[in-house]
């Protein structure tokens, strides 16, 4: 990890080693990689179980009729999916930061119920969500503006090709097309910045919101660095995951990944902590 100096008497500057991140994490990865590929294997079982009771919704999309109990499987399904993910998240990032601390942790300590752990980490998720929704509720909002005003002027005779309307219509289409830039934006940000929500929630026992801005005190003093971090996870999950015999590699490049970003926030914590 190397450190700099923003100057004499100036804060000090801690930047990512990502290479040190990538070596730790498959480290970590390498000191028991039985037990967190069927880990992730076990986990991925359980969401492909799952997918039969999200079928009925699925298929109302082709023209099926849906009663109240398709919903109320859906409903569960989607609450037992969610589950099923933070769950895994907590036992992929509690085993991971054993691994780098130089244990081996067994199957057995990754499926582990850890019941605080899980509430904050599922508490953390859904602040997260609950912010990025806004913009979107915005965007929707704006959207549903432009198609009640639309209908409104065909009600009153005036068709959407008059001159007239030329202006206020590009006006609503700038104003939506400036409004999903910013949406995607700020999923682009949120996105990179949070990559550590798991590990602050779990391991600094912080609660809801003060997950979300604890990680953006992690990484917006380095973000464009931890952007690039972001983008080899993906591309480990890509080409590893979804190329390497049929998907099955998904077994193997998930936990490394999640390997990857708990080396890359322990060593940003020590840096912090220096």
């Amino acid at each position: 990890m190397a450190a700099s100096s923003g100057g004499l008497g100036g804060p000090s500057i801690n930047r990512l080693n990502i290479g040190d991140a990538v070596h730790d994490g498959w480290t970590a990865f390498c000191r028991a990689p039985w037990s967190f590929v069927i880990y992730a294997l076990l986990l991925t079982g359980m969401q492909i179980l799952l997918l039969p009771l999200r079928d009925p919704v699925l298929r109302s999309a082709r023209g099926a009729t849906l009663g109240a109990a398709d919903w109320l499987l859906f409903l569960v399904a989607f609450t037992a999916s969610l589950a099923v993910s933070c769950w895994g998240s907590v036992g992929m990032v509690r085993g991971a930061w054993q691994a780098l601390a130089g244990e081996r942790p067994t199957l057995g300590s990754l499926l582990r119920w850890d019941g605080p752990g899980f509430r904050r980490v599922f508490g953390a998720w859904i602040s997260l969500s609950t912010l990025l929704s806004i913009p979107l509720l915005v965007l929707m909002a704006v959207l549903a503006g432009g198609l009640g005003l639309a209908w409104l002027l065909e009600r009153g005779g005036l068709q959407l090709t008059d001159a007239s309307l030329g202006l206020p219509l590009l006006l609503v289409g700038l104003l939506v097309i400036l409004l999903l830039g910013l949406t995607l934006l700020s999923l682009l940000y949120f996105g990179v910045n949070q990559q550590f929500i798991a590990q602050v929630a779990l391991l600094e026992h912080r609660e809801g919101m003060a997950t979300v801005q604890r990680g953006r005190q992690l990484v917006d003093p380095q973000w464009p660095l931890l952007l690039l971090l972001a983008v080899i996870k993906l591309l480990l999950l890509v080409v590893v995951g979804l190329v390497v015999t049929f998907g099955m590699g998904l077994m193997v490049a998930w936990p490394v990944s999640s390997c990857i970003s708990t080396a890359a926030y322990r060593n940003l914590v020590k840096a912090e902590s220096r």
